[in-house]
């Protein structure tokens, strides 16, 4: 499929970002007098959405994936930020800016605004429905945030809104995306790089649906991420959310294993390295990430499951998978599985963002805890069926999060997860060893420069609103 050049541009520059994990910025270094100053909505958003792929596959994921132990950091940078936990202020600047430019938050603003202006509804709503994966993907990581206030002209210092303002906020955007969605317009067209690229105009209006079956997913994630302080009304919420969610499954067991359902929300890649996946590009050039020793070890104590072999290579061939401790310690020799090259280190692999499996494991911990274990039930098992394993007759609370912790693999809100279930148990890294896994992400040093609302790296909080109680061993 050919792809627009901007999109080539805005992945090649997110490539280089991901791989020198360094940021630039002030006068003179990012303003370049060569390059327009004025650009279509349709750039701004194919540029935002190419950001935002950046976003969900680079550091921010790499990290979030060795917090949970999917994998560990074994050398260099990913050892010392992933296994170790010396994750700064200094190191996140880049992506903690990009929330807000660059393909963040200022630039989707301009694309509704844009949408708004000439009563194109679907377009205005899917560019909505960003907006609420790069803000509720930012409160999970850093709690409270300027948002609000943020991109605001005449405010330079925005304001943190509390997250518990901010996953209300993120509801009641998703609700107007929602409504958006069922008014007029031709939609962004092959501008959308998710659903809508490569399809005749025909086509095209059947995607829609999808769009915001999605933002029903995405409600009802977000109404999880609140569950800790909310409790029942939060399981509530999601569950009526994911009623509504992303409902086809996937076509077949290699769709299942890697989240390839039609209606999944999946970055989309070229061929070259210009346009590629980001975790193929740095796994590609490093090998400073290996698997992780506790996905390994669940994987391996569930007989004929695709997922073993489906996202690591064995260590040895043909059939040794070993994985690395919290520590980056290679503690059942050497070496370690990769992350598999066939499939998720192919620059063309559509990195999974939401998807029905996700929905599925929120109706079955939903309905668990809410009451209904043999609803809760079916839907674990519809999960297992589409992976070709056979049906349980019983259903745990451990057996949801399990199967929830294997398919957001490589997917930031896996952190989230772990922060709100304490599933899997984890022996924390950290040097010297921590009492537990961090339980958020550093503020960008460039904005708490810029910004007083920032807190400095010692007032900042341990936890965030959602989190009120570290793991300490034990699921909830």
């Amino acid at each position: 499929m050919r792809k627009p050049a901007s999109l080539a541009a805005v992945l090649a520059l997110g490539a280089s970002i991901a791989a020198c994990d360094g940021f630039l910025t002030g006068p003179g270094l990012t303003e370049n007098p060569n390059n327009p100053v004025e650009v279509t909505p349709t750039q701004l958003f194919i540029a935002a959405q190419a950001s935002q792929f950046v976003q969900e596959e680079a550091q921010l994921a790499r990290l979030t994936s060795m917090y949970v132990q999917q994998l560990a950091g074994t050398n260099n940078q990913q050892l010392n930020w992933g296994s170790q936990y010396l994750f700064t202020e200094a190191d996140v600047t880049g992506y903690f800016n990009a929330v807000y430019v660059g393909g963040g938050l200022q630039d989707l603003r301009r694309v509704q605004a844009a949408a708004d202006s000439i009563g194109d509804n679907q377009f205005e709503g899917i560019a909505k429905i960003w907006e609420a994966i790069v803000i509720g993907r930012a409160t999970a990581l850093w709690g409270d945030i300027p948002y609000r206030e943020a991109v605001t002209p005449g405010i330079d210092r925005p304001a943190l809104d509390p997250q518990q303002q901010v996953y209300s906020d993120l509801q009641t955007l998703l609700d107007e995306a929602i409504t958006l969605l069922g008014g007029p317009g031709p939609g962004p067209g092959n501008a959308d790089l998710v659903f809508f690229n490569g399809l005749a105009p025909a086509q095209q209006a059947q995607q829609v649906a999808r769009w915001r079956k999605v933002a029903y997913t995405l409600k009802a994630r977000y109404h999880l991420h609140t569950a800790e302080r909310l409790g029942a009304a939060a399981y509530t919420a999601a569950r009526a959310a994911a009623q509504q969610g992303i409902d086809e499954a996937p076509t077949s067991v290699a769709a299942a294993t890697h989240g390839q359902g039609p209606g999944d929300l999946r970055a989309l890649h070229g061929n070259d390295l210009a346009t590629g996946n980001i975790w193929a590009q740095f796994l590609g050039a490093r090998q400073d990430i290996v698997a992780g020793r506790v996905l390994i070890q669940i994987l391996q104590s569930r007989p004929g499951d695709p997922r073993l072999d489906g996202y690591f290579d064995p260590a040895v061939a043909p059939a040794t998978f070993r994985g690395a401790n919290g520590f980056g310690v290679l503690v059942d020799g050497s070496p370690a599985s990769q992350v598999d090259v066939p499939t998720r280190r192919q620059f063309n692999f559509r990195q999974p963002i939401v998807t029905w499996a996700e929905n599925q494991l929120i109706l079955a911990e939903t309905n668990f805890r809410l009451g209904a274990p043999g609803t809760a039930l079916t839907h674990l098992n519809n999960v297992r069926a589409a992976l070709g394993l056979a049906p349980l007759g019983a259903v745990t609370l451990e057996d949801i999060l399990q199967e929830k912790y294997i398919v957001q693999f490589q997917n930031i809100d896996a952190y989230s997860d772990y922060r709100r279930t304490c599933y899997p148990i984890l022996t924390p890294g950290g040097q010297p060893p921590a009492t537990q896994v961090p339980a958020r992400v550093p503020y960008g040093s460039l904005e708490r420069l810029n910004n007083p609302n920032i807190p400095v790296p010692g007032a900042a909080p341990a936890t965030n609103w959602n989190d009120p109680n570290p793991c300490t061993g034990v699921v909830v």
